[in-house]
């Protein structure tokens, strides 16, 4: 019986496909000429280039355009909730003011405004950052022949 793919040990990327795996690390980089679609159009072009090369390429683009998948979808969730969050604190608010209760009507306004800069902009910083972080420890693998797996992948392409 054959082991499942995704238990299989990777091997190492071989001479010839180390800088094109270093391509496929960095496409991400997309995101800077075209904001929110670059960072998904970028991976999903360098493994569509470079997948028939070999399997640790093939291998190596899907892991790298099943992350970007994965935090493009994380940050749609977050700013859906966080959007959620600060309109009800905004309908809160103005419940508040129309019952008559200015000072309800200001803690929920401001509640609103704390949940944004208290919750959203640091979870959107570190989603940001994060991601930047691990392509460049990806790049690092990839420059050494190692396959590189990103953490908190949904794993859509297997």
């Amino acid at each position: 019986m054959e082991p499942a793919t995704h238990l299989r040990p990777l091997t190492a990327l071989p001479e010839p496909d180390r800088t094109p795996a270093i391509i496929q690390h960095l496409s991400p980089l997309a995101d800077l000429l075209l904001p929110t679609l670059g960072g998904l159009l970028g991976p999903l072009v360098a493994w569509l280039v470079y997948r028939d090369r070999g399997p640790a390429l093939d291998a190596q683009g899907k892991d790298v355009l099943n992350f970007r998948v994965s935090v493009w979808l994380y940050g749609l969730i977050i700013g859906v909730l966080a959007f959620i969050l600060f309109s009800l604190g905004l309908l809160g608010g103005a419940v508040g003011a129309a019952a008559g209760s200015d000072e309800l009507g200001a803690l929920a306004f401001l509640g609103s405004f704390a949940s944004f800069f208290l919750f959203f902009l640091p979870v959107m910083l570190v989603l940001s950052i994060v991601p930047f972080i691990f392509m460049i420890i990806g790049v690092i693998r990839a420059s050494n022949g190692q396959h590189y797996r990103y953490p908190l992948t949904i794993r859509f392409l297997r």
